[in-house]
């Protein structure tokens, strides 16, 4: 089928003419609701509901030949969507639990179908009202562990791998993104970040002209660029995550490619400290809030407590991958390894923290947490405070050799938070 932009008229005769979709869905005929729900970035994301079969509903996504949020004047490629197909069914594959079933994809029409997760909420939006989520950080600590892993040397038989990274070498558009609005715009000036007076004064004075600082962020750039540890999400944070109370999924993987593990362990950590100091105004009520806080902080640490429980349990169980042969090595020299590999992991995932607390607070892709305060002093001094714990994380990164060390820093430096 040729391509061709999807509205709420075509996207009922797209339907009807496939047999996988109509399967899920039932007949649609002129009586299917089509109803647009996304507010992404990048895509168009629409419901589809059968109100003839108890109001079954699928989701469809589709990829236009631009940056959504910047109009056909920022042109980007459709192929996108092709790895967003295929991070959807390699984790269908890995993590069936953790993310949505795929129901119908297209690569020509860009287009993929999949569950309506009608029992789940954007995970962001609920953080935002300070809802709990019990065992939130564990499930996706779980997630990043068994991802990573199984798609890592030392989880993969090479040739089985190497055959994998084929299939995501290629997502070269979304990469140059991350590389640009992550790792550089932010950092210094440009006519694409964020505006905020205070804000920008500050990132004048106290991060463009941070040699230490700029360096580290160079540093983690570099690794970036060069490392392909595992697939990666890519775009994990907490707006690409949608759960209750029972359950979470992880969507949204247009941004898939292999690149350093510690990358979507420090982004998604990062969004739960975004949320945290957003409650400084979100929540008037100090015993609420410091309720809400505490609850945040231990479910970022329980993310790398998890992940690092289950990465080594399943590298226990492995007996051979590209990485290692059965009986080749002495188990001390190979403890040794892994002990100094997650070592570096989570060094690793500090500094990408970092990186991302400041992306987020200077580029222009902030969060809904606190770009959407419209008292702009208020806003500033949250932002101004989440430039800082980037620059003291960037400091420690290197000298943080647990969890714990890392909950007491952010602990203090929490404590230390005032409007005045």
């Amino acid at each position: 089928m040729t391509y061709q932009v999807l509205n709420k008229t075509s996207i009922i005769d797209y339907v009807e003419r496939q047999p996988d979709i109509i399967k899920v869905l039932g007949p649609v005929s002129h009586t299917c609701v089509v109803e647009e729900i996304g507010d992404g970035n990048l895509n168009y994301v629409y419901k589809l509901t059968n109100p003839d079969r108890s109001d079954t509903s699928v989701i469809l996504k589709q990829a236009v030949p631009y940056l959504r949020m910047a109009g056909e004047d920022w042109p980007l490629s459709r192929d996108r969507m092709t790895y967003e197909i295929r991070s959807l069914q390699t984790y269908n594959q890995l993590v069936p639990d953790f993310v949505p079933s795929c129901y119908h994809s297209d690569v020509a029409m860009s287009v993929i179908v999949m569950e309506f997760l009608n029992e789940h909420t954007v995970l962001r939006y609920e953080m935002i009202k300070g809802v709990i989520f019990p065992e939130a950080g564990r499930k996706i600590g779980r997630f990043l562990a068994d991802t990573l892993f199984q798609t890592s040397a030392y989880g993969m038989e090479s040739i089985k791998r190497r055959e994998l990274m084929g299939d995501f070498v290629q997502n070269a558009e979304l990469c140059k993104l991350t590389e640009e609005f992550i790792f550089t715009f932010p950092f210094m000036e440009h006519d694409s970040n964020y505006k905020n007076p205070r804000t920008n004064q500050f990132a004048s004075e106290h991060i463009y002209t941070d040699s230490d600082y700029q360096l580290k962020v160079l540093h983690f750039k570099e690794l970036f660029l060069t490392k392909s540890d595992a697939l990666l999400h890519g775009d994990l944070h907490t707006g690409s995550i949608m759960a209750n109370k029972d359950d979470l999924r992880i969507i949204d993987g247009e941004f898939a490619f292999f690149g350093p593990f510690g990358f979507d362990i420090g982004k998604i950590i990062a969004n739960f400290l975004l949320n945290c100091t957003a409650h400084f105004f979100l929540t008037d009520d100090v015993t609420k809030r410091t309720e809400y806080q505490n609850w945040l902080l231990a479910e970022a640490m329980d993310i790398w407590v998890v992940f690092q429980e289950q990465f080594t349990a399943r590298w226990d169980e492995q007996n051979e991958s590209a990485m290692f042969e059965k009986n080749t090595l002495m188990s001390d020299p190979i403890e040794k390894f892994k002990a100094q590999t997650m070592g570096g992991i989570f060094q690793d995932a500090i500094g990408f923290c970092a990186c991302s607390l400041a992306r987020r607070t200077l580029g222009i892709a902030g969060v809904a947490d606190i770009r959407d305060i419209t008292d702009l002093d208020a806003r500033s001094t949250l932002e101004i405070f989440n430039l800082n714990l980037s620059k003291l994380l960037m400091r420690e990164q290197n000298k943080l050799q647990t969890i714990d060390q890392l909950d007491s820093l952010l602990r203090a430096y929490y404590s230390e938070f005032s409007f005045e």
